[in-house]
Parts: structure tokens; sequence; C-alpha cells
């Protein structure tokens, strides 16, 4: 199967995510099925006929594209064509990186969207993927290059990003024991395989910016009250229904999961 096809099966996995499951049958054939998908793509990817930007793009055919523009459709409505032109443009600026970063990488902090925005189970089965893939896609040795650092970091910075604010509790959402306690395993089994010194780097890295969006958002936020407090007030109505309808969904998920 060409990488085209293993993307596509992978972003089409990511979307099923965001539908609620409620059958462990099911979940487990998607998580299965992700793990295999995303780590025999890196494994394509890493190829030496891969490596070469341009080759790769210039290379592949009509319907390849297609499905390539396709899944970056299907991940993000309204960017993924962007995303896609960004990356077969002449002029993008990430012309040197290989492809196996910029495609992975997206996927990876793409999941980690997903994994904030659903329920405890579709989480479950996203950072299950994370402690999967991430022996396969961080080898330690290659932390060592200059490219393999990059690579590396970046992978283990999109799948650290989510667990970081499961962990220490800037979800946005009330988040169940059992899915923290898997967030804390998962961090666990990821710092195990990039190393402590690198583990403390990234961690530090996403703790300070998050602090940073925080603080800048607050401070949106004071100025929005004084200047329009019409604003400020729908803002607060939005959040207020917001967390009325999560903890809607959550009764009616708990509830499912007594009657099964």
């Amino acid at each position: 199967m060409r990488p085209s096809g293993l993307f596509f099966i992978a972003t089409s996995l990511c979307c099923q995510l965001k539908v609620l499951q409620t059958d462990a049958a099911a979940s487990d054939l998607i998580f299965q099925n992700l793990v295999f998908s995303i780590c025999t793509l890196h494994s394509f990817l890493g190829k030496n006929e891969y490596k070469d930007r341009d080759k790769f793009w210039s290379t592949l055919e009509h319907e390849e594209q297609g499905l390539l523009l396709k899944a970056f459709q299907q991940l993000d409505s309204r960017k993924g064509k962007n995303i896609y032109l960004s990356l077969v443009s002449d002029i993008s600026d990430q012309e040197e990186e290989s492809q196996r970063y910029l495609v992975i990488s997206y996927l990876l902090k793409t999941m980690g969207k997903i994994s904030l925005h659903v329920e405890d189970m579709q989480m479950k089965i996203i950072f299950n993927c994370f402690k999967s893939v991430s022996p396969k896609l961080i080898d330690p040795s290659r932390l060592l290059s200059p490219e393999g650092e990059v690579d590396c970091q970046s992978f283990a910075y999109h799948m650290l990003f989510p667990l970081y604010k499961v962990c220490e509790g800037f979800a946005g959402k009330v988040i169940s024991d059992d899915v923290k306690q898997m967030a804390e395993e998962v961090r666990g089994s990821i710092s195990k395989v990039i190393g402590m010194q690198s583990f403390v780097q990234i961690y530090s890295h996403i703790r300070k910016s998050i602090k940073s969006k925080r603080d800048k958002r607050k401070q949106e936020e004071k100025v929005i009250a004084v200047v329009n407090p019409m604003r400020n007030a729908k803002r607060k109505l939005r959040i207020a229904e917001k967390h009325k309808a999560h903890k809607k969904r959550k009764m009616i998920t708990m509830k499912m999961g007594r009657w099964m």
C-alpha cells in the first residue's frame, strides 16, 4: 500500500474517533488499525525514495494527490486544503523538512486536539495509541543527529501536549480518574522512550507555552470586559452552555454504560 492510502486510512480512523464509541470491540479495532497505519506510514516515509521532498510530490499520481487532499480535508474541513497546498507548493516554508516529519507530526497533533474534545472512551483509544506508537516513532539513537532530534522531539511534543493538559488539569473539562490515570501512565511510558532529559525539556516547553497562552487570553478577557461588556456576558453564557452540554453527555454515557 502506498503512503497516500495509509495516510487516508489513518485520517479516516481519526474521524471515527470524533463519534462516540460505546462498542468495545469496535474501539479495539479502531485502535489496532490506527496504530498499524501510523507505524507503517512512518516506516514507508523513512525509505530513501520518500525522503526527497520534491521527488516525493513529483512522483505522486493524480489519484494519490486527490487521496491526500481528501485525507487532509477529513482532518480539518477549513484548513485541510491550505495545509495540503502548502506541502506541495515550491514556496513552502518547510521545504527542507522531511515528509515523515511533516505528515506524522500533523497527524499526531490532530489526534491530540481530538482527544481533548471527545468522551472518555475515545480519549483512551488515542492515549493508548500514543503509548503503542511512541517506541516505533521515536528512536533514541536518532536523537544524536540534528534531523532525528527535530523529528523525535516534534513527535513527542504533539503526544505529550494533550497528556499534559489532562494530567495537570488544563483539559477544559472534567476528566475522570481512570482517564487521568491512563494519561499519567502513557506520559511515563513516553518519558522512558525519549529519556528523562528530553522529557523534562519538552514538558517544560509545553508548560511555558500553555501559561503564555492563558495569560494572553486572560488579559484579552479583561480588556473585553471593560470595552465590550455585552460581548463578555455572551461569552460567559456560551461557556456555561458548553459546560452544561458536556455534563449532559457525560451523564448519558454513564447511563448507557450501566445498561450495557
